[in-house]
């Protein structure tokens, strides 16, 4: 009986110490009612796989199971990718497992070899946590792990997967030798420090990837600003060219008139009217900065051959502040003119489709364009036909995206590219 319930309580350290380090890692979803029961559920479903482990006579089976019971755990209660749930699933399995064969090591060299309960399972675990904690306070909550790439995920999640296997290896070739429990008890050490270190690792890559995604916004802000500029400098000269042949419009009615052809001096004020309303004024929101940047993309595109049909609503209370909007808008018309502008030289229409309304309280802006040539696009990258990153303007969009927790889609079939975005 006492041996059952040091077995519960076994398991309830390590279901406490588990959830403590998801939480670290990993941003917790909301489940409702179910995210407060988060740490009962995890007991039970461990008790679960301790007592099914005892029907199993190869210990990889027993790995795999909790293995698995981590990752399905981390799928319900945390927003994470199949990736970083496998590979923090691993880790901390990693961490546990190698405690317990560091005290079996001890227990192997040690002269009273039979008490194991009491002097290997518990110190285990108290060590275990305390690399929790080490682990936590390394930790600076660096968990946008968007930035990585399905192969350095993919190279990251090695570590701890050797590390089981390495294990694994071993506890079934344990010898009772001095020299080899010697040998054993220094790799567990090893082991330990190596899964650490890639922690660290880890967080030193995302830091750098957050310092590079902030100095390509910083020089995108720039960039901006002298686009700005350029554009304001464009649509001067164009209303200086549009007054010259607004001028002379205007003597043609007055000639007309003194003619007394008051019915083609109308017609021809009417076309001037029109013309006047939809170079002033494509798009109208009623915010200034929106129009502004949607009214100087439609011009911009209307000189290279390419036309615009909008879907827009009262933007009057945007959230976002003047440079994430000039960001947001800018950096997703952009790459649509420029990829329309290669489908319009090889003798093909372009359109681009542009949504942009605020429904439910949220803003959604949606950019669909043609495209010259399918592009690749992987965890979220557009990547060229070398499989270099393409359409780097699309990090600081994502990085107006995340600051206010929103999402951010991008698709490419064979005709068309789409970016949604929905804040």
């Amino acid at each position: 009986m006492g041996r059952w319930i040091f077995s519960f309580c076994i398991i309830a350290i390590e279901t406490w110490g588990s959830v403590y380090f998801f939480d670290t890692f990993l941003k917790k979803t909301d489940v409702g009612r179910l995210g407060k029961c988060r740490y009962v559920v995890l007991y039970f479903a461990d008790m679960v796989v301790a007592l099914l482990g005892g029907h199993f006579d190869l210990m990889g089976i027993k790995v795999m199971l909790i293995i698995l019971v981590s990752i399905t755990f981390c799928t319900v209660f945390y927003e994470a990718g199949w990736k970083q749930r496998i590979f923090f699933s691993g880790l901390n399995y990693a961490l546990l497992f190698l405690t317990d064969l560091f005290f079996l090591q001890i227990e192997n060299m040690s002269i009273s070899p039979n008490v194991v309960l009491t002097f290997l399972l518990l110190p285990s675990k108290m060590l275990w946590l305390c690399l929790v904690f080490i682990v936590r306070k390394i930790w600076k909550g660096q968990n946008n792990y968007g930035e990585l790439s399905r192969k350095e995920w993919l190279k990251f999640s090695m570590i701890p997967l050797l590390t089981v296997a390495s294990m694994l290896l071993m506890f079934f070739c344990n010898s009772a030798e001095a020299k080899v429990q010697t040998a054993y008890l220094f790799l567990s050490v090893g082991l330990i420090f190596i899964n650490i270190l890639v922690i660290e690792l880890l967080q030193g890559i995302l830091e750098k990837e957050e310092l590079f995604r902030e100095s390509a916004l910083a020089g995108q802000k720039k960039e901006s600003q002298l686009a700005h500029y350029r554009d304001m400098q464009a649509v001067y000269e164009r209303q200086g060219r549009k007054m010259h042949d607004y001028k002379n419009q205007i003597r043609t009615m007055q000639v007309l008139l003194k003619k007394g052809d008051t019915q083609a001096a109308a017609a021809l004020a009417e076309r001037l009217t029109e013309s006047i309303s939809v170079e002033m004024a494509a798009v109208n929101t009623n915010h200034s900065i929106v129009d502004a940047v949607l009214n100087q993309k439609f011009h911009a595109a209307r000189e290279q051959g390419v036309s615009m049909i909008f879907k827009v609503s009262d933007m009057s209370g945007l959230k976002l502040d003047e440079e994430e909007t000039v960001i947001l808008l800018s950096n997703l018309l952009d790459n649509a003119i420029h990829e329309c502008v290669k489908v319009v030289r090889k003798g093909r229409k372009a359109v681009i489709n542009i949504k942009l309304v605020q429904e439910d309280g949220k803003l959604i802006f949606s950019v669909k364009n043609p495209v010259a040539e399918k592009v690749q696009v992987t965890d979220g990258i557009v990547l060229d036909s070398n499989g270099g990153m393409h359409c780097v303007g699309l990090m600081n969009v994502k990085a107006v995206v995340d600051k206010y927790g929103g999402d951010f889609a991008i698709s490419c079939d064979g005709d068309k590219f789409q970016a949604v975005v929905m804040i």
